[in-house]
């Protein structure tokens, strides 16, 4: 994937569990988080690489919901990557409230609330790539200093997960590719393409709003019900 090699398996809970009803499947698309990213969990924050099939995540639309399905990867960039769409995304220390850097894989959907979105869309959320995103608040391409250890979290159904400075981060769930058709509508969430998605960040650079893409940590905690989109818990910065 984005011409880096990659060692790909399938992780369970544990070798004594039984197998999942995601066995057989894959998760499409390029999408994870990079070890260290802390989610929201029943028990609290939590390293991604620390999560097991059956934890649970909390989601935005739909509470807390079971993990069905992990993938890990290492993936190492090529010794000469000439093309930047291959580098992972850096959003540097203090971007989105972030206490630390964080890196986000390029493909990686992310959900941002965006009025432009709304008046395009009739729905003011929308999911964009993680690629789309620079230029903003000093989000940028950059090079990976070193082998990257990648977890895809996956769950019954399309859903979107909070990360530890409140980013909302969309996790596909898996799919057969042999006998899951591809029906247009059938996910909860369409990823835009590149182009439309730099039109909202770019409206989202003019007004420099990072909160279109970050939620109140401290309101993440009283979230444990299934809510609707409207409820989202108010940005944290202005």
């Amino acid at each position: 994937m984005f011409g880096w090699n990659s060692i790909k398996s399938a992780i369970k809970a544990s070798p004594d569990d039984i197998p999942g009803a995601a066995e057989g499947m894959i998760i499409t698309g390029q999408s994870g988080f990079i070890a260290g990213t802390q989610v929201a969990s029943n028990a609290g924050w939590r390293a991604v690489e620390k999560l097991s099939v059956g934890d649970k995540v909390l989601t935005f639309d739909h509470g807390m919901q079971s993990v069905v399905d992990i993938q890990r990867e290492v993936m190492t960039p090529p010794e000469n990557a000439m093309n930047r769409s291959q580098n992972p995304i850096l959003v540097p220390m203090g971007a989105m409230n972030n206490r630390k850097e964080m890196w986000l894989m390029p493909d990686q959907g992310m959900l941002i609330e965006s009025e432009s979105a709304l008046d395009a869309m009739g729905d003011p959320f929308a999911v964009v790539p993680a690629r789309s995103l620079k230029g903003l608040r000093g989000i940028r391409t950059a090079p990976a200093r070193e082998k990257l250890s990648i977890t895809t979290l996956a769950f019954a159904s399309d859903e979107v997960v909070y990360v530890e400075c409140g980013m909302l981060v969309h996790c596909p769930r898996p799919r057969n590719i042999l006998t899951d058709p591809k029906i247009k509508g059938a996910a909860l969430y369409d990823v835009l393409g590149l182009r439309a998605a730099r039109f909202l960040v770019e409206c989202l650079i003019d007004d420099d709003n990072g909160s279109a893409l970050i939620c109140d940590p401290d309101e993440i905690a009283g979230v444990r019900v299934q809510r609707e989109r409207t409820a989202r818990p108010a940005p944290l910065m202005a």
